[in-house]
């Protein structure tokens, strides 16, 4: 079976997705599936010069087709990721493949390649990565009411399945009517390395360590969890704790996020990490007490299962779709992310996890969200489409 999967960007600076479907290919690669990845050289604002253009190369034993991302100096047409020789190359070697695995929407090279599918006959599949959620869609809205009218809803319509990570992400995305069958498989997390140390901070023992890991965007709402921590502070001005922001961002936006820890007082207990990959990732998640997300909108949250492999419990809002089932197996805490209820759950926390919920993390992590769990799950659900 030959599945080319296309993604805008496997830039690890848009975050989980494009992260996601890196693991994701060589996973299905292990099984035997012939997987292969389409994307742009797109690098969060800018574009990598150090990655191929116009021809295969591996990435992290992944086969690569990347093309330019046109950068026009319009800051919503860069955003596109206008890709106009990803087009041609398209139309010519779609007969190639069995299968299109088509990874976001509103973006040219997902856009595209949607139609150009349609107009081709070729099955395709279709990650909406949150996408269609109700927070997502509130954004830009006029702009992707335009797009979803002119071609979008065209283009999910004619898809074989839509895959939703979360059932809550399905759930969200049915108000929308779309006659197209969907599948709920969820994504999957690589166990840290076993050698993996600590990181080199103040023992968790006698400073608590609240841990904020991902892209810094407002979505995230680590204001909200700077201005809980500010309460927290004041109501227990005695008691030691300290936050790790391992992320990066808009460079304005990080700036305001360092202002807004400064006027509230929390300078002195923040620690910025800035952008966290391989093994010193697994050193901060590992050497955290707690991972704090109130996040608006997760459509999954790899990082939080991330977290989870690496013993380390989640403190969550309920928008994380994650987060009923870290609930339900005790692995964590779900609570509002308005500030005053944020508060009084992480002054509660600062106690630390139980040994049983750490090792209710651990275990959530490797049977329902291990890749070879999850490969074994799209193989079948893609030869549902080949019968």
């Amino acid at each position: 079976m030959k599945i080319l999967h296309i993604i805008p960007s496997i830039s690890p600076l848009r975050g989980g997705p494009s992260a996601a479907v890196l693991a994701m290919v060589t996973s299905l690669r292990q099984r035997g599936v012939e997987a292969a990845i389409l994307t742009s050289n797109d690098d969060g604002p800018g574009i990598d010069p150090s990655m191929p253009t116009g021809r295969w190369f591996e990435r992290d034993g992944v086969p690569v087709l990347a093309f330019k991302r046109w950068s026009p100096p319009l800051s919503p047409l860069s955003e596109f990721a206008i890709c106009p020789a990803m087009n041609r190359w398209l139309a010519s070697h779609l007969g190639n493949y069995d299968l299109l695995h088509i990874h976001a929407l509103f973006s040219w090279p997902s856009t595209t390649a949607m139609a150009q599918a349609r107009r081709h006959g070729k099955p395709f599949v279709l990650s909406t990565i949150g996408q269609l959620n109700h927070w997502s869609l509130g954004q830009s809205r006029i702009r992707k009411r335009l797009f979803w009218k002119l071609i979008e809803q065209r283009n999910l319509a004619a898809a074989a399945a839509l895959h939703f990570t979360t059932d809550e992400e399905r759930d969200q995305a049915a108000v929308l009517n779309l006659p197209t069958p969907t599948w709920v498989v969820p994504l999957g997390v690589e166990l840290p390395p076993t050698a993996t140390a600590p990181i080199d901070v103040a023992p968790a023992a006698t400073v608590p360590t609240f841990l904020f890991l991902s892209r810094l965007h407002p979505k995230k709402q680590l204001e909200h969890l700077l201005e809980a921590l500010a309460l927290l502070q004041e109501q227990q001005p005695e008691r030691s704790w300290q936050l790790q922001i391992a992320g990066d961002g808009d460079p304005s936006y990080v700036a305001g996020l360092r202002r807004q820890a400064l006027e509230l007082g929390l300078a002195h207990r923040c620690q910025w990490l800035g952008f966290l990959e391989g093994e010193a990732k697994w050193q901060a998640l590992q050497g955290a007490d707690w991972f704090v997300l109130p996040s608006a909108s997760e459509n999954f949250g790899i990082a939080v299962i991330e977290a989870l492999a690496a013993g380390t419990p989640a403190i969550l809002s309920p928008e994380v779709a994650v987060a009923s089932a870290i609930a339900r197996a005790g692995a964590g805490l779900v609570c509002s992310s308005e500030p005053r209820t944020l508060a009084a759950t992480l002054a509660d926390a600062l106690a630390g996890p139980s040994v049983s919920m750490c090792q209710a993390a651990v275990e959530l992590a490797a049977s329902d969200y291990s890749w070879p769990v999850i490969a074994a799950q799209l193989e079948n659900a893609y030869s549902t489409l080949s019968r």
